[in-house]
Protein backbone atom coordinates (compact mmCIF):
# COMPACT_ATOMS: atom_id res chain seq x y z
CA UNK A 1 0.00 0.00 0.00
CA UNK A 2 2.91 2.23 0.67
CA UNK A 3 4.12 1.75 -2.59
CA UNK A 4 0.73 2.55 -4.23
CA UNK A 5 0.85 5.88 -2.59
CA UNK A 6 4.03 6.78 -3.50
CA UNK A 7 3.82 5.78 -6.80
CA UNK A 8 0.33 7.75 -7.00
CA UNK A 9 2.08 10.96 -5.36
CA UNK A 10 4.87 10.84 -8.41
CA UNK A 11 2.02 10.16 -10.89
CA UNK A 12 0.40 13.35 -9.62
CA UNK A 13 3.33 15.28 -9.68
CA UNK A 14 4.12 14.15 -13.23
CA UNK A 15 0.30 15.16 -14.20
CA UNK A 16 0.24 18.73 -12.73
CA UNK A 17 3.77 19.82 -14.45
CA UNK A 18 2.24 18.81 -17.79
CA UNK A 19 0.32 22.06 -18.20
CA UNK A 20 3.51 23.63 -17.76
CA UNK A 21 4.50 22.32 -20.69
CA UNK A 22 4.28 23.62 -24.42
CA UNK A 23 1.82 21.95 -26.51
CA UNK A 24 4.38 20.96 -28.90
CA UNK A 25 6.90 19.24 -26.49
CA UNK A 26 4.13 17.41 -24.60
CA UNK A 27 2.71 15.89 -27.79
CA UNK A 28 6.42 15.08 -29.05
CA UNK A 29 6.02 17.28 -31.83
CA UNK A 30 9.58 18.66 -33.82
CA UNK A 31 10.68 21.95 -31.64
CA UNK A 32 14.17 22.76 -33.10
CA UNK A 33 13.02 25.97 -34.59
CA UNK A 34 11.47 26.78 -31.70
CA UNK A 35 12.79 29.18 -28.83
CA UNK A 36 10.94 28.34 -25.91
CA UNK A 37 10.43 30.88 -23.17
CA UNK A 38 8.45 31.01 -19.80
CA UNK A 39 7.43 33.95 -18.52
CA UNK A 40 4.67 36.11 -16.20
CA UNK A 41 4.69 38.97 -18.74
CA UNK A 42 1.16 39.97 -20.68
CA UNK A 43 0.66 38.99 -24.22
CA UNK A 44 0.09 43.04 -25.07
CA UNK A 45 4.27 43.01 -24.07
CA UNK A 46 5.38 39.96 -25.37
CA UNK A 47 3.36 39.38 -28.67
CA UNK A 48 5.18 42.34 -30.15
CA UNK A 49 8.17 41.25 -28.97
CA UNK A 50 7.43 37.92 -30.39
CA UNK A 51 6.06 39.23 -33.70
CA UNK A 52 9.70 41.23 -33.79
CA UNK A 53 12.10 38.82 -33.12
CA UNK A 54 10.53 36.04 -35.75
CA UNK A 55 10.39 38.93 -38.21
CA UNK A 56 14.35 39.25 -37.60
CA UNK A 57 14.81 35.71 -37.14
CA UNK A 58 12.89 33.70 -39.37
CA UNK A 59 14.71 30.62 -38.97
CA UNK A 60 13.20 30.67 -35.28
CA UNK A 61 9.74 30.49 -33.71
CA UNK A 62 9.16 31.99 -30.11
CA UNK A 63 7.15 29.68 -28.16
CA UNK A 64 5.65 31.57 -25.00
CA UNK A 65 4.58 29.83 -21.61
CA UNK A 66 2.58 32.64 -19.34
CA UNK A 67 2.66 32.02 -15.47
CA UNK A 68 3.15 34.02 -12.26
CA UNK A 69 6.39 34.16 -11.39
CA UNK A 70 6.21 32.99 -8.19
CA UNK A 71 4.73 29.39 -10.28
CA UNK A 72 7.54 29.72 -12.87
CA UNK A 73 10.45 29.72 -10.12
CA UNK A 74 8.66 26.08 -8.34
CA UNK A 75 8.30 24.48 -11.48
CA UNK A 76 12.04 25.26 -12.72
CA UNK A 77 12.92 24.28 -9.58
CA UNK A 78 10.46 20.91 -9.47
CA UNK A 79 12.28 20.17 -13.24
CA UNK A 80 15.46 20.70 -14.57
CA UNK A 81 14.01 19.06 -17.44
CA UNK A 82 11.03 21.14 -18.29
CA UNK A 83 11.48 21.79 -22.33
CA UNK A 84 12.26 25.73 -21.41
CA UNK A 85 15.23 27.89 -23.10
CA UNK A 86 14.41 31.15 -21.50
CA UNK A 87 13.38 32.92 -18.05
CA UNK A 88 12.17 36.45 -18.86
CA UNK A 89 10.39 38.42 -15.85
CA UNK A 90 10.62 41.46 -13.68
CA UNK A 91 12.08 40.85 -10.52
CA UNK A 92 15.72 40.16 -10.04
CA UNK A 93 15.51 37.88 -6.46
CA UNK A 94 13.50 35.46 -8.58
CA UNK A 95 16.61 35.10 -10.71
CA UNK A 96 18.24 34.59 -7.56
CA UNK A 97 16.03 31.83 -5.85
CA UNK A 98 16.93 29.83 -9.93
CA UNK A 99 20.66 30.85 -10.00
CA UNK A 100 21.14 29.62 -6.19
CA UNK A 101 19.57 26.45 -7.22
CA UNK A 102 21.81 26.12 -10.06
CA UNK A 103 19.87 26.63 -12.96
CA UNK A 104 21.11 29.41 -15.39
CA UNK A 105 23.35 29.07 -17.49
CA UNK A 106 26.15 32.45 -17.81
CA UNK A 107 25.50 34.73 -20.96
CA UNK A 108 27.98 37.27 -21.94
CA UNK A 109 26.46 40.64 -22.52
CA UNK A 110 26.19 42.32 -25.83
CA UNK A 111 27.27 45.82 -25.33
CA UNK A 112 24.60 47.98 -25.17
CA UNK A 113 25.92 51.37 -23.87
CA UNK A 114 24.29 50.99 -20.49
CA UNK A 115 26.09 51.86 -17.60
CA UNK A 116 26.83 49.41 -14.75
CA UNK A 117 24.23 50.65 -12.35
CA UNK A 118 21.43 52.68 -12.41
CA UNK A 119 21.28 54.26 -8.72
CA UNK A 120 22.95 51.59 -6.83
CA UNK A 121 22.18 48.98 -8.50
CA UNK A 122 23.68 46.60 -11.11
CA UNK A 123 21.65 46.16 -14.00
CA UNK A 124 23.23 42.88 -14.61
CA UNK A 125 24.25 39.97 -12.50
CA UNK A 126 27.56 40.24 -11.85
CA UNK A 127 28.19 36.61 -12.82
CA UNK A 128 26.60 36.72 -15.64
CA UNK A 129 23.92 34.38 -14.92
CA UNK A 130 20.87 36.91 -16.01
CA UNK A 131 20.79 40.32 -17.88
CA UNK A 132 18.94 43.32 -17.36
CA UNK A 133 17.10 44.30 -20.65
CA UNK A 134 14.89 46.94 -18.75
CA UNK A 135 14.35 48.81 -16.14
CA UNK A 136 11.70 48.79 -13.34
CA UNK A 137 10.30 51.18 -11.45
CA UNK A 138 7.67 50.03 -8.52
CA UNK A 139 5.03 53.20 -7.32
CA UNK A 140 1.63 53.94 -6.83
CA UNK A 141 -1.97 53.83 -8.71
CA UNK A 142 -4.31 55.81 -8.15
CA UNK A 143 -7.74 56.77 -9.33
CA UNK A 144 -7.78 60.51 -9.35
CA UNK A 145 -12.00 60.52 -8.96
CA UNK A 146 -12.16 58.23 -6.16
CA UNK A 147 -9.99 60.69 -4.01
CA UNK A 148 -11.94 63.54 -5.05
CA UNK A 149 -14.51 61.79 -4.17
CA UNK A 150 -13.58 60.88 -0.92
CA UNK A 151 -11.57 63.91 0.00
CA UNK A 152 -7.98 61.96 -0.33
CA UNK A 153 -4.62 63.25 -0.29
CA UNK A 154 -2.19 61.33 -3.06
CA UNK A 155 0.46 59.27 -1.21
CA UNK A 156 3.88 60.60 -1.64
CA UNK A 157 6.17 57.81 0.30
CA UNK A 158 5.52 53.98 0.77
CA UNK A 159 4.95 55.46 4.56
CA UNK A 160 1.97 58.11 3.54
CA UNK A 161 0.11 54.66 3.16
CA UNK A 162 0.34 53.90 6.60
CA UNK A 163 -2.11 57.04 7.42
CA UNK A 164 -5.83 56.04 8.79
CA UNK A 165 -7.07 58.54 6.24
CA UNK A 166 -6.24 55.83 3.47
CA UNK A 167 -8.60 53.29 5.61
CA UNK A 168 -10.16 50.19 3.27
CA UNK A 169 -9.26 52.62 0.29
CA UNK A 170 -6.03 50.29 -0.60
CA UNK A 171 -5.32 47.46 -2.52
CA UNK A 172 -1.96 45.17 -3.08
CA UNK A 173 -1.67 41.58 -4.29
CA UNK A 174 0.04 38.89 -2.37
CA UNK A 175 3.58 38.49 -2.77
CA UNK A 176 3.07 34.97 -3.07
CA UNK A 177 0.79 35.59 -6.52
CA UNK A 178 3.33 38.78 -7.72
CA UNK A 179 6.94 38.50 -8.15
CA UNK A 180 6.37 42.30 -8.50
CA UNK A 181 4.38 42.54 -5.33
CA UNK A 182 7.25 40.64 -3.84
CA UNK A 183 9.81 42.61 -5.13
CA UNK A 184 8.18 46.11 -3.08
CA UNK A 185 7.25 43.85 -0.30
CA UNK A 186 11.35 42.81 0.17
CA UNK A 187 12.27 46.48 -0.91
CA UNK A 188 10.62 48.01 2.51
CA UNK A 189 12.18 45.29 4.35
CA UNK A 190 15.62 45.93 3.29
CA UNK A 191 15.16 49.60 3.28
CA UNK A 192 13.63 49.99 6.55
CA UNK A 193 15.40 46.74 8.25
CA UNK A 194 13.72 43.51 9.16
CA UNK A 195 11.21 44.66 12.36
CA UNK A 196 10.64 47.87 11.23
CA UNK A 197 9.62 47.09 7.61
CA UNK A 198 6.95 44.40 8.47
CA UNK A 199 5.48 47.10 10.69
CA UNK A 200 4.98 49.43 7.88
CA UNK A 201 3.31 46.57 6.10
CA UNK A 202 1.08 45.31 9.17
CA UNK A 203 -0.04 48.84 9.43
CA UNK A 204 -0.83 49.65 5.60
CA UNK A 205 -2.48 46.40 5.61
CA UNK A 206 -4.98 47.96 7.93
CA UNK A 207 -6.12 49.64 5.60
CA UNK A 208 -6.77 47.58 2.94
CA UNK A 209 -9.78 46.66 1.26
CA UNK A 210 -8.44 43.33 -0.63
CA UNK A 211 -5.96 41.30 -1.40
CA UNK A 212 -6.18 40.31 -5.05
CA UNK A 213 -5.38 37.39 -6.92
CA UNK A 214 -2.79 38.86 -9.15
CA UNK A 215 -1.10 42.27 -10.50
CA UNK A 216 -4.00 43.26 -12.86
CA UNK A 217 -6.68 43.03 -10.17
CA UNK A 218 -4.91 46.32 -8.76
CA UNK A 219 -5.19 48.06 -11.68
CA UNK A 220 -8.48 46.75 -12.45
CA UNK A 221 -10.09 47.26 -9.02
CA UNK A 222 -8.80 50.62 -9.12
CA UNK A 223 -10.06 51.63 -13.08
CA UNK A 224 -13.82 50.65 -11.73
CA UNK A 225 -13.59 52.26 -8.25
CA UNK A 226 -13.61 49.10 -6.24
CA UNK A 227 -10.86 50.76 -4.14
CA UNK A 228 -8.80 54.00 -4.61
CA UNK A 229 -5.07 53.54 -4.47
CA UNK A 230 -2.90 50.37 -5.04
CA UNK A 231 0.45 49.43 -5.46
CA UNK A 232 2.27 48.42 -8.99
CA UNK A 233 4.84 48.10 -11.56
CA UNK A 234 4.99 50.75 -13.58
CA UNK A 235 4.46 49.51 -17.06
CA UNK A 236 1.50 48.43 -15.35
CA UNK A 237 0.14 51.81 -13.90
CA UNK A 238 1.37 53.76 -16.63
CA UNK A 239 -0.22 51.57 -19.78
CA UNK A 240 -3.87 51.74 -17.17
CA UNK A 241 -5.13 54.61 -18.21
CA UNK A 242 -4.38 58.42 -18.55
CA UNK A 243 -5.55 61.66 -17.07
CA UNK A 244 -9.05 61.43 -18.87
CA UNK A 245 -9.90 58.45 -17.40
CA UNK A 246 -8.80 59.37 -13.67
CA UNK A 247 -6.36 56.89 -13.19
CA UNK A 248 -2.37 58.42 -12.41
CA UNK A 249 0.88 56.54 -11.31
CA UNK A 250 3.79 58.04 -10.00
CA UNK A 251 6.94 57.26 -8.17
CA UNK A 252 7.04 57.58 -4.55
CA UNK A 253 10.17 59.46 -2.91
CA UNK A 254 12.22 56.81 -1.50
CA UNK A 255 11.35 54.78 -4.59
CA UNK A 256 14.31 53.15 -6.97
CA UNK A 257 14.88 51.28 -10.14
CA UNK A 258 15.19 47.65 -10.51
CA UNK A 259 16.20 45.45 -13.91
CA UNK A 260 14.27 43.20 -15.44
CA UNK A 261 16.04 40.32 -16.48
CA UNK A 262 16.10 37.58 -18.69
CA UNK A 263 18.12 34.15 -18.73
CA UNK A 264 19.37 31.23 -20.58
CA UNK A 265 18.11 27.81 -18.59
CA UNK A 266 20.75 25.01 -18.00
CA UNK A 267 20.02 22.23 -19.86
CA UNK A 268 17.77 24.26 -22.56
CA UNK A 269 16.99 22.05 -25.53
CA UNK A 270 18.01 25.52 -27.66
CA UNK A 271 20.80 27.21 -26.45
CA UNK A 272 21.38 28.76 -29.70
CA UNK A 273 17.87 30.24 -30.34
CA UNK A 274 17.52 31.39 -26.60
CA UNK A 275 20.97 33.49 -27.02
CA UNK A 276 19.55 34.69 -30.44
CA UNK A 277 16.03 35.90 -28.46
CA UNK A 278 18.19 37.68 -25.82
CA UNK A 279 20.66 39.32 -28.09
CA UNK A 280 17.58 40.51 -29.85
CA UNK A 281 16.30 41.99 -26.45
CA UNK A 282 19.16 43.62 -26.05
CA UNK A 283 19.41 44.86 -29.58
CA UNK A 284 18.98 47.95 -30.68
CA UNK A 285 15.66 46.84 -32.34
CA UNK A 286 14.59 45.13 -29.99
CA UNK A 287 15.04 48.09 -27.04
CA UNK A 288 13.44 50.16 -29.73
CA UNK A 289 10.29 47.97 -28.79
CA UNK A 290 9.84 48.85 -25.30
CA UNK A 291 9.17 52.70 -25.73
CA UNK A 292 6.07 52.36 -27.54
CA UNK A 293 2.98 53.49 -26.09
CA UNK A 294 1.55 50.45 -26.35
CA UNK A 295 4.41 48.40 -24.07
CA UNK A 296 5.84 51.63 -22.31
CA UNK A 297 8.82 50.17 -20.57
CA UNK A 298 12.17 51.27 -19.67
CA UNK A 299 14.96 50.32 -22.10
CA UNK A 300 18.46 49.69 -20.19
CA UNK A 301 19.91 51.07 -23.31
CA UNK A 302 20.27 55.11 -23.05
CA UNK A 303 20.31 55.64 -26.66
CA UNK A 304 16.40 53.99 -26.55
CA UNK A 305 15.31 57.34 -25.06
CA UNK A 306 15.97 59.49 -27.79
CA UNK A 307 13.00 57.96 -29.74
CA UNK A 308 10.39 58.24 -26.73
CA UNK A 309 7.17 60.73 -26.73
CA UNK A 310 8.28 64.02 -24.57
CA UNK A 311 7.59 63.25 -20.60
CA UNK A 312 8.31 59.65 -20.96
CA UNK A 313 10.49 58.67 -18.04
CA UNK A 314 14.00 58.28 -17.74
CA UNK A 315 15.28 56.19 -14.99
CA UNK A 316 19.11 57.79 -15.82
CA UNK A 317 17.67 61.00 -15.61
CA UNK A 318 15.17 60.49 -12.41
CA UNK A 319 15.86 61.23 -9.22
CA UNK A 320 15.13 58.07 -6.96
CA UNK A 321 15.11 57.63 -2.94
CA UNK A 322 18.78 56.52 -1.01
CA UNK A 323 20.90 56.24 -4.45
CA UNK A 324 23.38 54.49 -1.97
CA UNK A 325 20.77 51.78 -0.86
CA UNK A 326 21.65 48.42 -2.62
CA UNK A 327 19.14 45.93 -3.02
CA UNK A 328 20.23 43.07 -2.10
CA UNK A 329 19.87 40.32 -4.74
CA UNK A 330 21.20 37.20 -2.73
CA UNK A 331 19.32 37.88 0.97
CA UNK A 332 16.23 38.63 -1.39
CA UNK A 333 16.45 35.43 -3.12
CA UNK A 334 17.52 32.86 -0.40
CA UNK A 335 14.35 34.05 1.61
CA UNK A 336 12.00 34.40 -0.92
CA UNK A 337 9.53 32.38 0.49
CA UNK A 338 9.60 32.82 4.13
CA UNK A 339 9.01 36.56 3.12
CA UNK A 340 5.47 35.15 0.96
CA UNK A 341 4.99 32.64 3.50
CA UNK A 342 4.94 34.84 6.14
CA UNK A 343 3.22 37.86 4.44
CA UNK A 344 0.20 35.31 3.76
CA UNK A 345 -0.22 34.35 7.33
CA UNK A 346 0.52 38.23 9.33
CA UNK A 347 -1.76 39.99 6.04
CA UNK A 348 -3.22 38.13 3.35
CA UNK A 349 -5.65 35.94 5.75
CA UNK A 350 -5.85 38.57 8.34
CA UNK A 351 -7.39 41.46 6.45
CA UNK A 352 -10.64 42.23 8.01
CA UNK A 353 -8.81 41.34 11.54
CA UNK A 354 -6.50 43.96 10.60
CA UNK A 355 -8.58 46.34 10.03
CA UNK A 356 -10.13 46.49 13.30
CA UNK A 357 -7.02 46.64 14.99
CA UNK A 358 -5.75 49.77 13.41
CA UNK A 359 -9.21 50.81 13.19
CA UNK A 360 -9.28 51.09 17.23
CA UNK A 361 -5.29 51.96 17.48
CA UNK A 362 -5.73 55.41 14.99
CA UNK A 363 -8.66 56.31 16.76
CA UNK A 364 -7.74 55.69 20.31
CA UNK A 365 -4.19 57.46 18.89
CA UNK A 366 -6.00 60.41 17.48
CA UNK A 367 -8.13 60.80 20.43
CA UNK A 368 -5.52 60.85 22.83
CA UNK A 369 -3.85 63.49 21.06
CA UNK A 370 -6.91 65.93 20.81
CA UNK A 371 -7.45 65.48 24.63
CA UNK A 372 -3.84 66.22 25.55
CA UNK A 373 -1.51 66.89 22.60
CA UNK A 374 1.94 66.04 23.00
CA UNK A 375 1.36 65.77 26.46
CA UNK A 376 0.94 62.36 28.05
CA UNK A 377 -1.43 63.42 30.62
CA UNK A 378 -2.95 59.63 30.45
CA UNK A 379 -0.16 57.65 30.72
CA UNK A 380 -2.10 54.27 31.22
CA UNK A 381 -4.03 55.06 27.43
CA UNK A 382 -0.88 56.20 26.34
CA UNK A 383 0.50 52.52 27.28
CA UNK A 384 -2.00 50.69 26.60
CA UNK A 385 -1.69 52.21 22.85
CA UNK A 386 1.86 51.66 22.47
CA UNK A 387 1.62 47.60 23.90
CA UNK A 388 -1.31 47.54 21.27
CA UNK A 389 0.72 48.89 18.59
CA UNK A 390 3.64 47.02 19.34
CA UNK A 391 1.72 43.94 19.60
CA UNK A 392 0.10 44.83 15.85
CA UNK A 393 3.44 44.63 14.67
CA UNK A 394 5.25 42.00 16.01
CA UNK A 395 6.67 39.16 13.48
CA UNK A 396 7.55 35.49 14.76
CA UNK A 397 10.69 35.68 12.76
CA UNK A 398 13.92 37.38 13.78
CA UNK A 399 16.14 39.76 11.60
CA UNK A 400 18.69 36.81 12.55
CA UNK A 401 16.71 33.81 11.19
CA UNK A 402 15.61 35.77 8.44
CA UNK A 403 18.96 37.11 7.15
CA UNK A 404 20.20 32.52 7.90
CA UNK A 405 19.90 30.81 4.43
CA UNK A 406 19.54 27.95 6.46
CA UNK A 407 16.32 28.63 8.36
CA UNK A 408 14.80 29.50 4.96
CA UNK A 409 16.51 26.28 3.18
CA UNK A 410 13.42 24.23 4.10
CA UNK A 411 10.46 26.36 2.83
CA UNK A 412 9.42 25.81 -0.88
CA UNK A 413 5.95 26.77 -2.83
CA UNK A 414 5.13 23.22 -3.28
CA UNK A 415 3.16 22.11 -6.47
CA UNK A 416 -0.52 22.15 -6.06
CA UNK A 417 -2.34 19.08 -4.84
CA UNK A 418 1.16 18.30 -3.04
CA UNK A 419 1.74 18.29 0.77
CA UNK A 420 4.44 20.93 2.06
CA UNK A 421 7.48 19.73 4.29
CA UNK A 422 6.70 18.51 7.97
CA UNK A 423 9.34 21.57 8.89
CA UNK A 424 7.35 23.99 6.99
CA UNK A 425 3.43 23.01 8.06
CA UNK A 426 4.62 23.45 11.78
CA UNK A 427 6.19 26.95 10.72
CA UNK A 428 3.16 28.00 8.83
CA UNK A 429 1.26 26.69 12.31
CA UNK A 430 3.42 28.55 14.55
CA UNK A 431 3.11 31.48 12.89
CA UNK A 432 -0.68 31.47 12.07
CA UNK A 433 -1.43 30.97 16.06
CA UNK A 434 1.48 33.61 16.84
CA UNK A 435 -0.26 36.34 14.30
CA UNK A 436 -3.53 35.38 15.90
CA UNK A 437 -2.94 35.72 19.34
CA UNK A 438 -0.28 39.19 19.15
CA UNK A 439 -4.02 40.46 16.88
CA UNK A 440 -6.26 39.46 19.95
CA UNK A 441 -4.00 41.30 22.53
CA UNK A 442 -3.30 44.51 20.38
CA UNK A 443 -7.59 44.41 19.77
CA UNK A 444 -8.56 44.17 23.89
CA UNK A 445 -5.48 46.74 24.80
CA UNK A 446 -7.11 49.03 22.01
CA UNK A 447 -10.84 48.79 23.33
CA UNK A 448 -9.11 49.40 26.98
CA UNK A 449 -7.54 52.43 26.14
CA UNK A 450 -10.47 53.83 23.98
CA UNK A 451 -12.47 52.96 26.87
CA UNK A 452 -10.70 55.37 29.15
CA UNK A 453 -10.16 57.87 26.61
CA UNK A 454 -14.00 57.96 25.96
CA UNK A 455 -14.55 58.34 29.80
CA UNK A 456 -11.71 61.72 30.07
CA UNK A 457 -13.96 63.08 27.23
CA UNK A 458 -17.18 62.80 29.02
CA UNK A 459 -18.39 60.21 26.73
CA UNK A 460 -19.02 57.40 28.90
CA UNK A 461 -19.14 56.38 32.16
CA UNK A 462 -16.83 53.12 33.31
CA UNK A 463 -18.44 49.93 32.17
Amino acid sequence: MTGLRAFAGRLIAALLLVPFLPPGIVAGQDTGAAVTVLTSFPAAFYEPVREAFEAAHPDWRLRVVNTKTTAAISQLQERSDGGVDVFWASAPDAFEVLKAAKRLEPVAPPPTGAPPTVGNQPINDPDGAYLGFALSGYGVLWNQRYLDRHTLPTPKRWEDLRRPVYARHLGITAPSRSGTMHLMVETVLQMQGWERGWATWLEIAGNLATVTARSYGVVDGIAKGRFGVGLSIDFLGQSAGSEEDDLRFAYPADSLFLPASVALLRGAPNPDGARAFIDFLLSPAGQALLVRPDIQRLPVRPDAYAAAPPGYPDPYRTETGDDLFLFDRALSGARYELVNLLFDELVTFRVKTLNRVWQLIHEGEARLHALYGSASHEPVAADLLRAARAAATAVPVSTTEAADPAFSMALRRPARGLPVSSRQAELEAAWRAFSQQRLDEALALAERALIILRVASGEGVWP
